[in-house]
């Protein structure tokens, strides 16, 4: 047996899967993906759906290729099938935005490789209600829009994360009888995750009132609907006003930003790379022209106002 709102939890996120399907659930082997493993392959099991277990090796800690191995033997008890350790290399250099956003790039290619490999249908991650509220808080510390602070989706693409609206405790406790690993990354204060975990959330719950994290996962689920339609919009625009500065510099910021955004990435500027503070340059050239020159964009692309049309090209 297990949580009545774990099982609800999958089940919902697997509703459109077929009897035979593969899905993989990414185990770190600590408790939060520990649990949802243990629920996915009895919840397969009921429905007929083939749960493996995928655990990447980041390669960052002396004891990883054991904890490796370790998480591996759990998957196998507790009945996943396949089991696979695939190894990682984390890039840090410039622009990997930090070991953090690297290890996650890193992880995210070797999930949709083996995904393919397998015809894996999803890819289960265990991230909770506390995690929501902890990506929420990040996203304000750092003065994100609406897209940022809407967090995790539940669904996204190949990833699912069935357990997102359910906290910590309770997805915890299904394994409280296992030896789950503690990441040593998951205590260390140098990064900003951890200290909003352990610090900056408990603080505001305490000064704030109970509350706080589903009241930060609630904002999520508000803004995440307002910046879908935001960027609906976007989208059915773009189609209309093209590269013509009249027609652009016509619509309300929210929607005129997010076409500029679109036009530099599908003139191939660097996704990751482009800025705010390159958009809103680029937004100077439609409402503040003065005559200025080309501006210099991530991805070796350039832009200017040419006889009222904005010019993309590469340098």
């Amino acid at each position: 047996m297990i949580n009545l709102e774990l099982r609800q939890g999958l089940v919902t996120t697997l509703a459109d899967l077929e009897a035979g399907d593969t899905v993989l659930v990414g185990l770190s082997g600590g408790a939060d993906s520990l649990a949802l493993l243990k629920c996915a392959v009895i919840v397969g099991k009921a429905q007929s759906f083939n749960v493996g277990a995928i655990i990447i090796d980041h390669q960052l800690q002396d004891e990883s290729k054991v904890t490796s191995q370790t998480a591996a033997q759990l998957a196998t008890d507790l009945g996943a099938d396949p089991v696979l350790i695939f190894n990682v290399t984390v890039a840090t250099g410039p622009g990997s935005g930090g070991i953090e956003a690297a290890a996650r790039d890193a992880r995210r290619e070797a999930f949709t490789r083996v995904a393919a490999d397998y015809d894996a249908k999803a890819i289960l991650l265990g991230h909770t209600l506390e995690d929501q509220a902890e990506t929420v808080l990040l996203g304000l510390a750092r003065g994100s829009g609406a897209r940022s602070l809407s967090g995790m989706r539940a669904t996204d693409g190949l990833y699912r994360r069935p357990f997102l609206g359910i906290s910590r405790e309770i997805v915890r406790n299904e394994v409280a009888d296992l030896k789950a690993f503690e990441d040593p990354h998951n205590s260390d204060s140098k990064f900003s995750r951890v200290r909003a975990r352990n610090t900056v959330l408990p603080i505001m719950e305490s000064e704030l009132g109970p509350g706080i994290t589903n009241a930060l996962a609630r904002t999520a689920d508000l803004l995440r609907d307002d910046a879908d339609a935001l960027d609906a919009l976007a989208r059915f625009e773009i189609t209309r006003v093209s590269d013509d500065v009249n027609l652009i510099a016509s619509l309300p910021r929210a929607i005129r930003t997010r076409v500029l955004r679109q036009l530099a990435i599908t003139n191939g500027c660097d996704i990751n790379a482009l800025t705010r503070e390159h958009v809103l340059a680029i937004d100077g050239l439609i409402t503040n022209w003065h005559g200025q020159g080309p501006l210099n964009l991530p991805g070796a692309v350039n832009v200017e106002r040419r006889s009222d049309r904005l010019t993309f090209y590469q340098t």
